[in-house]
């Protein structure tokens, strides 16, 4: 009988016992779900308003320049300061002007003195034509003498406030009271009427805005300033106007419209609308652009989600809502106006709902998810005296960190996280690459941004 070499019944041997340690380890654990930050749909009161793109104006601005020639002898103010009316701000040399001055009055007194003897001429050939010892030709004569002596002292009186005018025009003053600029022309130089701008003056309070308005937006502006104020006649002047800075502040000082122009441009179907505002604090100086914001003083309900939820595809606005049993759900929309990095829902959620706000890129409709609700102080605020008290206390013993990332996404509607967000995303998203995700649908390798939650979303997820 021929033996079967040891080495082939080891291979069979070898072969089963791998398959029994195989068989007895156990499956790995399925990837938990994905923690993703949502917001609940609140109803909040909002007053509609308007904004517009316009540009601060001075009221008054005066370009400052020479009237007479000569040479520029004194400057009397600081650059940058505050001038009031009347104040000197250069001489001009005077020596030509003050001849000229003294010439003329000369001439005054020359004139003066003609029409004085052209006068006694005259009474004096009334006399002897009585008594018949001149004729009436010489008396003629003497009458005409005097009206002629009487309009050579005019002149030579408008000479003298002629010359008297270029005199005072060497002394520079302030015409408003305002802040002067910088200086144009040093001293020494020679400065005339064609010398251009030697400074600038503008006055700062009050200050102009002056923007465009939509032929349909200013029909609705005064349409809703006329259910206001029933059977009144609407004044442009009642019309309240606030102001958003260029680094997002409002303005402390509401303003009026003072002008609406009375034609619509048919280049681009707009008004011009210019608003006055008080401006004690020089906060504005002409040439800020700035937004001027239209409103009215009814509040209307509406339903209001983060601004940074909206996602927009070819079908139109839509957003992620996770139902009861925290699974995604894909929800067309229509939206409104903004509000302080909200966003108003017109159709198609109900109060009460969730909508995602944070790690939308990770997740799919039909999705199961781990959802927190985001931290949103400027979404609070919305809610009313009440609900910020109870906001105040609820967040008084947690971390600032999150929650100012969590305000610039709403406040902004981008996902901005911090760099050591970042860190904690970078790991997250290492170990679910590892683990993969097929049983979700999703890929396996995701993008820095989609495989990046906030650490509120990792302790969800955890």
């Amino acid at each position: 009988m021929t033996r079967m070499p040891a080495s082939l019944l080891i291979v069979p041997f070898a072969l089963m016992l791998s398959a029994c340690d195989l068989l007895n380890e156990e499956e790995p654990p399925a990837a938990p779900p994905p923690g993703v930050l949502t917001a609940k749909v609140e109803k909040q009161l909002v007053r509609e308003t308007l904004e517009f793109i316009g540009r601060t104006v001075a009221v008054n601005d005066v370009s400052l320049g020479a009237q007479v020639s000569g040479y520029l002898l004194e400057r009397h103010f600081e650059e940058g300061a505050e001038v009031d009316l009347g104040d000197l701000l250069f001489t001009i040399d005077p020596a030509i002007y003050e001849a000229q001055v003294a010439a003329a009055e000369g001439s005054v007194a020359k004139a003066s003195a003609a029409l004085s003897k052209a006068d006694k001429d005259l009474k004096r050939y009334r006399i002897l034509l009585k008594k018949q010892s001149v004729s009436q030709q010489q008396v003629d004569e003497a009458e005409s003498n005097k009206l002629q002596a009487a309009a050579e002292l005019k002149a030579a009186e408008a000479s003298l406030l002629g010359a008297k005018t270029d005199l005072s025009f060497t002394e520079i003053r302030a015409p408003i009271h305002g802040r002067i600029g910088r200086a144009l022309v040093s001293i020494g130089n020679l400065v005339g009427p064609q010398s251009g701008e030697l400074a600038r003056l503008v006055e700062l309070d009050p200050m102009y805005v002056n923007f465009s308005i939509s032929e349909r937006d200013l029909l609705n502006v005064k349409q809703r300033r006329a259910r206001e104020k029933a059977d009144q006649v609407v004044e442009r002047a009642e019309v309240e106007v606030e102001l958003r800075l260029p680094n997002k502040e409002i303005y402390d000082h509401k303003g009026k419209i003072d002008f609406l122009d009375n034609v619509v441009d048919p280049k681009t179907g707009s008004v011009t609308v210019r608003a006055r505002f008080d401006n004690p604090e020089k906060l504005l100086v002409p040439g800020l652009f700035v937004n001027a914001i239209l409103g009215t003083t009814e509040r209307e309900t509406e339903m209001m989600i983060p601004q940074a939820s909206v996602q927009e595809d070819q079908a139109g606005n839509f957003v992620l809502v996770v139902d009861p049993d925290d699974k995604i759900e894909r929800r067309p929309i229509t939206t409104g106006r903004h509000h302080e990095g909200m966003l108003v829902v017109r159709e198609g959620l109900e109060p009460d709902e969730r909508v995602v706000v944070e790690g939308i890129q990770k997740v799919r409709p039909g999705m199961k998810v781990a959802p927190k609700e985001a931290e949103l102080p400027g979404y609070d605020d919305l809610q009313g005296e009440a609900a910020d008290k109870g906001a105040a206390a609820d967040k008084s013993g947690k971390a600032g960190g999150a929650g100012k990332s969590t305000t610039e996404t709403a406040a902004s509607g981008k996902a901005e996280k911090t760099e050591s967000e970042s860190a904690g995303m970078e790991a997250s998203g290492d170990s679910k690459e590892a683990t993969g995700s097929d049983e979700t649908g999703t890929p396996e390798k995701q993008t820095e941004e989609s495989a990046s939650p906030s650490p509120e979303m990792d302790k969800a997820e955890n």
